[in-house]
């Protein structure tokens, strides 16, 4: 006995083997993605990003044909929301009251802390600086920058070059800021 209509069976068949062809191709991928990546030439691009969405995605397709939940669905249903797209939300607007009374509390605390230390650090950066400045400025007076210019000016105009500059330079921190002429008047 003939089936009514043969293009429902055709319709039947391909859609079955469609399902089946996914659910080939998804074992296929739950166990070549991982030894693809595990292959050598192991660096971290594109294609293992591929592999690994692969793998993750056929993981969760048969998860849901056989158990009916995908992996997705069963990590959602583990978060607590009453709304949706709220992953947390507080039991009633008092304790929402109450937690906003114990975050400015805490924040007022804080504030303190950090005021009282940060005047200690300035009482000790106002005594460490002298120290500090003197190493770190080499003796140089206010304005040392201004000065500089206007010698570099000077000695610009007067034909030298930078490596003129450069090498004077030099020659003060080689001989402790004396400069070629006392040098040569010591011997």
């Amino acid at each position: 006995m003939a089936s009514p209509d043969p293009q429902m069976d055709t319709h039947a068949q391909r859609q079955a083997d469609y399902e089946r062809f996914k659910n080939y191709a998804a074992m296929t991928f739950l166990v070549a993605s991982p030894v693809l990546i595990a292959l050598p030439p192991r660096k971290f691009d594109y294609l293992t990003v591929m592999h690994a969405s692969a793998f993750c995605i056929s993981a969760n397709y048969i998860t849901r044909e056989r158990t009916g939940r995908s992996i997705v669905e069963r990590l959602a249903s583990r978060l607590p929301t009453r709304k949706p797209g709220v992953l947390r939300d507080l039991p009633s607007d008092r304790a929402e009251e109450i937690q906003a009374r114990l975050r400015a509390a805490r924040e007022a605390q804080i504030k303190e802390a950090v005021g009282e230390e940060l005047e200690k650090l300035k009482a000790r950066q106002a005594q460490d600086q002298g120290i500090a400045e003197r190493v770190w400025m080499g003796g140089e007076s206010p304005g040392w920058m201004e000065r500089r210019l206007q010698e570099e000016q000077k000695a610009l105009e007067e034909g030298k070059g930078y490596g003129d500059l450069i090498q004077e330079h030099i020659w003060d921190v080689w001989n402790w800021g004396k400069k070629k002429d006392e040098d040569e008047e010591d011997d």
